[in-house]
């Protein structure tokens, strides 16, 4: 009876030890052929639950194969199957990148694994990718991952989050990447489109087609969309490489190529790029540097910005905008249209700036004071005390000044004008203390007081060097032009020239004055000058110390003149409409009103001269007043006539027929042109 366990024992150990060792066997002739050892199959039985080992556990790992670390059971399903199935904490390796699974079938032919049920990939301490199936293939060194109906495979990255429903990942290049769509989340954004890559290296991430990013922050509206994104977990900055829009609380960009960092918001953008601010600005250039938080864009070739709200647009070869403190800058054929009207106004100039000043005007208002309280007199030093410690106090409210201070209003700047407002008087105390009185409360300390403020904002638009302006009414040309929006005036200054219909006016300076986008009144305060040609070679002239022309619907309507006012005009016969005399006149003051561009009252004092010569009598110095300029080659003609060099012809060497005019203020008493010897036949002249 003893032995009888011992031999069945030993039976079925052999039964059990043969099929294995023949298994072994089978394994490792199988692999003899290629030279290499089946590490999987050589020391297990199919039903054998030890963990499986590889044979040869000092082989190199980085040779690009994958191995068998590790499984509870291995099960050959038939001789003829091409795979083995491995279940029980498995652990395939390649190189430092181990895969996890419940369960495998591992392919000997071509060292391919199918795994199943809680999938993870790990390389490091950074990288982990969970899904619910992969399937691996040494041959690509690439590891397809797919999602069940309840989780989406994830790949995970330190603060990195990818999230698809099928993935693949290349061991080698270490890039993943999907193709039906997916999201990767980090710190600052979330972005999701149909096509992504992710390189875990390098933090590089690729999308395409229908791409949307989006801030994470709770204070940023961040959004941008586009078909092609590349973009940088660790710099956050996003690539645009197709037609794309980022848009936020501060505007929209619209641009075909350029980079924006989600952190910082400052964008670079190329190939004609638009920046919308929300203020109702537009922003265009062939590039742009754009900071979104501190709403200052940079544009470089073809700007254009466009003030929808002030009906602005200025344009150049490079400017600059900025939206927080509302003034810009441009230059190169720099050009400002201003379209508030239907008559448009062109100015162009070297330089153009347009800016605001806030003068901010503080006063100091009293509070509302207590009501007077009575006081009951018990002795007679209360009161005194009382009255003392009252005085006391208002006399430090009095001492307490505040420092008035005015400062010049520069560009973008504040001045702050702070006003002491009146300190209320001292109250008046009675000459005896022996019955009740009633004691007003004094000044209030400077706690009681509150601060008043009162903003004021004007609106400029300078130009310099070279400017020149059109209006269908008024055109001219100066060095400088300062426009100040508040009080609708425009300033000309250093040898300006304005032309209005067939009048030219020239002085030191001139104020143009605009009612409703249309000069009404212009000024010439210092030294002014007006001449109308009525005939080649004839002109209506007046000058003066200060003059002031007010207009109607482009038309002169009325022109005084104070000190020095000299006139040279030429009357026109009422029976044939000719011209045969020069009138000249001298006085302090003139006022005259027209019609029709013909004088309809004409009124000098208070001491006047006045001669009248006929015109074959008349020498050269009655044609033309003192300081006489006419320069119609300088007048813009239109709004494309802006960027024309102005050429006096005079000063043109093979334009010998110029010399008419060349020294029209010349007093010489010589025959000219103007001369009687040379007057035409006003015969047959036409109206003018």
């Amino acid at each position: 009876m003893d032995k009888t366990p011992r031999r069945a024992s030993s039976s079925r150990g052999l039964r059990l030890f043969l099929p294995g060792c023949l298994l072994a066997v089978a394994g490792l002739a199988s692999l003899s052929s290629s030279g290499q050892v089946d590490r999987r199959a050589a020391s297990l039985t199919p039903t054998d639950d030890r963990e499986v080992k590889a044979v040869i556990p000092d082989a190199d790992r980085y040779t690009g194969r994958v191995f068998l670390e590790r499984a509870d059971k291995l099960i050959k399903p038939s001789t003829a199957a091409d795979y083995q199935v491995v279940t029980g904490n498995v652990l395939f390796r390649r190189a430092d990148m181990y895969m996890y699974c419940d369960s495998a079938h591992f392919y000997d032919a071509t060292n391919s694994i199918e795994a199943f049920g809680n999938v993870k990939m790990e390389q490091g301490d950074t990288l982990f990718v969970y899904a619910n199936r992969l399937v691996y293939t040494d041959s690509t060194a690439q590891a397809v991952l797919y999602a069940d109906d309840v989780e989406r495979v994830r790949l995970i990255n330190r603060d990195v989050t990818l999230l698809t429903d099928e993935f693949t990942y290349d061991l080698d290049i270490e890039l993943g990447y999907y193709e039906t769509g997916g999201e990767l989340i980090d710190a600052s954004n979330r972005l999701i489109s149909i096509y992504g890559e992710y390189a875990p290296s390098t933090k590089d991430a690729v999308f395409r087609d229908d791409v949307v990013l989006t801030s994470l922050s709770r204070t940023d509206t961040l959004v941008i969309r586009t078909d092609d994104l590349r973009y940088n977990t660790l710099t956050h900055i996003a690539e645009l490489n197709a037609p794309s829009t980022v848009t936020s609380s501060d505007g929209t960009i619209y641009t075909d190529l350029g980079t924006y960092n989600t952190e910082t918001t400052i964008a670079d953008l190329f190939e004609r790029s638009t920046v919308v601010t929300s203020t109702g600005r537009t922003l265009t250039g062939d590039t742009i540097f754009y900071d979104h938080n501190l709403g200052y864009g940079i544009a470089r070739g073809n700007m254009v910005l466009t003030d929808t709200v002030n009906k602005m647009r200025l344009t150049g070869e490079y400017g600059f905008y900025n939206e927080l403190t509302d003034s810009a800058f441009v230059t190169g054929r720099a050009l400002a249209v201003d379209y508030s009207s239907p008559d448009s106004l062109s100015l162009h100039g070297d330089t153009i700036e347009a800016y605001r000043v806030i003068t901010i005007t503080q006063r100091y208002i009293p509070v509302d004071l207590p009501v007077a309280e009575d006081l009951a007199l018990d002795s007679l030093m209360a009161p005194l005390d009382s009255i003392a410690e009252r005085v006391d106090v208002a006399e430090s409210a009095v001492a307490l000044e505040s420092a008035d201070t005015v400062s010049v209003a520069e560009t973008d700047s504040i001045a702050y004008i702070p006003e002491t407002a009146g300190i209320p008087e001292l109250p008046e105390l009675p000459d005896s203390v022996g019955a009740e009185i009633a004691v007003a409360e004094p000044l209030a300390p400077v706690d009681d007081y509150r601060i008043e403020e009162t903003a004021d904002t004007a609106r400029y638009v300078v130009a310099y060097r070279n400017v020149r302006f059109f209006r269908t009414d008024l055109q001219g040309v100066c060095d400088s032009m300062t426009y100040v929006a508040k009080d609708s005036l425009i300033h000309l200054n250093r040898d300006p020239m304005v032309w209005s219909d067939t009048r030219q006016i020239f002085g030191n300076a001139i104020v143009v004055h605009l009612n409703d986008s249309t000069a009404d009144r212009v000024t010439l305060p210092n030294t002014g000058f007006m001449a109308e040609e009525i005939e080649a070679g004839f002109y209506n002239q007046m000058s003066g110390r200060e003059m002031v022309a007010t207009l109607e619907a482009g038309e002169l309507r009325r022109l005084d003149v104070s000190g020095n006012v000299l006139i040279t005009f030429f009357p026109m016969n009422d029976e044939d409409s000719t011209y045969t005399k020069v009138a000249n006149a001298e006085s302090s003051f003139l006022s005259a009103d027209f019609r029709d561009r013909n004088i309809e009252k004409l009124k000098m004092w208070s001491q006047s001269t006045e001669t009248i010569t006929p015109l074959y009598l008349a020498k050269r110095s009655k044609f033309f007043l003192p300081g006489f300029r006419w320069e119609p080659w300088r007048r813009p003609l239109g709004h494309d006539d802006l960027f024309r060099q102005p050429v006096d012809p005079a000063k043109q060497p093979d334009d010998s027929d110029s010399s008419d005019l060349s020294d029209p203020s010349d007093s010489s008493d010589q025959p000219t042109e103007n001369s009687p010897e040379n007057i035409p036949d006003h015969d047959n002249t036409s109206d003018s």
